[in-house]
This record gives structure tokens, C-alpha cells and sequence, in this order.
């Protein structure tokens, strides 16, 4: 992975920065909250993919999931992008992230981003906004049996 720029807010609230050619949007993410010490919060980006790796919600056999992945292989810009950072099932760092993006016919999509799946074409700006006395831990929600983030404050989970 090419060397990721960024920086924490002198408030020691944000970080800003952005990814290079070639790095994968959620996997630099993961690797910026690790060189910072961050292992909660949230953050929003903008900017260019290769391409793009997503699920989107659907309905199969009448239970609530999500699609097979869904791979769209030319250039996006991400017009919104929001995610999540927090702990899997496992206790592992990992994103929940969503995003809206456009490619060079103006057809606007969008969904659940697949970690791993979306190099940076050009750049990807982001601004990580830290939490440091919440934590995310994904816990499986026992109406949707889908393991989602819950929220818990300081050291509670």
C-alpha cells in the first residue's frame, strides 16, 4: 500500500487525509484509525475508484440480507460516502460504509461497500471523526440475525 497522508486536528477530534493510486478505500481507512491509535468513529470521503465492489439490501426467501456481491469494473467518483469504524464479531478492526457514486455516463448507484474491492483511482479525501470514549462492536441483531454495530459507552461492551 502506498504511503497515506494524514494528519489529527490539533483539537484531537479529527484526522484528514487522503489515499493514493492503488489503495483500497476501506483497508486505508483501517490503516489510518491503526496509525493513529483510533479504534472508533466515523468518516465521510469524496473522491475517485478503479472500481467498485458493493452489496445492496434485498430480500431473499423472505428474509432481509444482502445481494451477492456486485463488481462494476470501470471508473467512479464518490459523490457521498459515510461509514462506521468499530470491532467485529471476532474483536478485529472493520468498516460498515456506504456510499453514492457516479461513473462517466452520469449513472448514479450506490450500496454497501466491500472491504477490499475499491482501489483509489486517483484520490480519496476523507476526514475520520474519532471517538474516544465510544465503542462499535458488531453483535448479531436477533431480529434481522445480521451482525450489526452497537454502541457502548467507554469501556462497556
Amino acid at each position: 500500500m502506498a504511503d497515506i497522508q494524514s494528519v489529527y486536528s490539533s483539537d484531537g477530534e479529527n484526522i484528514y487525509g487522503r489515499l493514493e493510486k492503488g489503495d483500497d478505500l476501506l483497508e486505508g481507512i483501517l490503516e489510518v484509525c491503526d496509525s493513529h491509535g483510533i479504534s472508533a468513529g466515523s468518516f465521510s470521503c469524496i473522491g475517485s475508484l478503479e472500481k467498485v465492489g458493493i452489496l445492496q439490501i434485498g430480500e431473499k426467501d423472505g428474509d432481509i440480507g444482502y445481494t451477492e456481491p456486485i463488481y462494476i469494473n470501470k471508473p467512479v467518483e464518490i459523490l457521498s460516502g459515510t461509514g462506521f469504524i468499530g470491532r467485529d464479531l471476532e474483536g478485529e478492526m472493520d468498516i460498515h460504509f456506504h456510499g453514492l457514486f457516479v461513473d462517466i455516463n452520469g449513472q448514479i448507484s450506490g450500496g454497501h461497500f466491500i472491504r477490499g474491492k475499491n482501489p483509489t483511482l486517483v484520490t480519496m479525501e476523507f476526514i475520520v471523526h474519532t471517538a474516544k470514549d465510544v465503542n462499535l462492536q458488531r453483535k448479531t441483531d436477533e431480529s434481522w440475525n445480521l451482525p450489526v454495530f452497537q454502541f457502548f459507552q467507554g469501556d462497556d461492551y
